[in-house]
């Protein structure tokens, strides 16, 4: 199992804190910032590199999820000795941010993630516990499965910026009619 840690904020309500929800039912840890392991994955949306399944190495050491606002996005730690990942295009599935595209919550970055590296037995935990789960997974198939055949982070953004252009492209109508 691959630790999941939670750096939080308490910027959300707790009622609805997707961070707050996965330390009640297990499926992550809460940490200060100075009790980071050094070589952890940290999910940032600042991070250089794309998170692939090459990192499945670095994964073993923790997966750090930063749970604050999206409107204090500005305010992300820097984690000394941390690989910093960015998730490729997903579109969101929660109830607050459902359709919108990059607009994950906390818990569904760390289950996107864990479906990226391929660790299907720890992603199912969520399921249970997360009633957007089975609709995240839904929605995000298509993408999702050519994310999971990367790799490495480049080949996620090539297959990302390939999935925009092919869904946001004009649509051709016949006109021979």
């Amino acid at each position: 199992m691959i630790p999941i840690l939670v750096y939080d904020k308490d910027q959300c309500d707790p009622k609805k804190c997707t961070a707050k929800r996965m330390e009640k039912f297990g499926l992550a840890k809460e940490v200060p910032l100075n009790r980071i392991p050094p070589g952890c994955i940290v999910l940032s949306p600042f991070g250089k590199e794309t998170l692939s399944p090459a990192d499945l190495k670095y994964a073993h050491r923790g997966i750090v999820v930063l749970d604050l606002t999206w409107t204090h996005i500005d305010e992300i730690p820097h984690i000394r000795g941390e690989k910093a990942r960015k998730l490729p295009y997903f579109v969101a599935a929660n109830p607050v941010n459902w359709g919108k595209p990059w607009r994950l919550n906390s818990a569904e970055a760390v289950f996107a993630s864990l479906l990226i590296l391929g660790q299907d037995e720890q992603a199912d935990l969520f399921r249970p516990r997360f009633n957007w789960a089975p609709e995240f997974e839904r929605i995000n198939a298509e993408v999702l499965e050519m994310y999971r055949s990367a790799k490495d982070g480049a080949d996620i953004e090539r297959i990302q910026d390939e999935y925009i252009e092919a869904i946001t492209a004009p649509r051709k109508t016949d006109d021979s009619s």
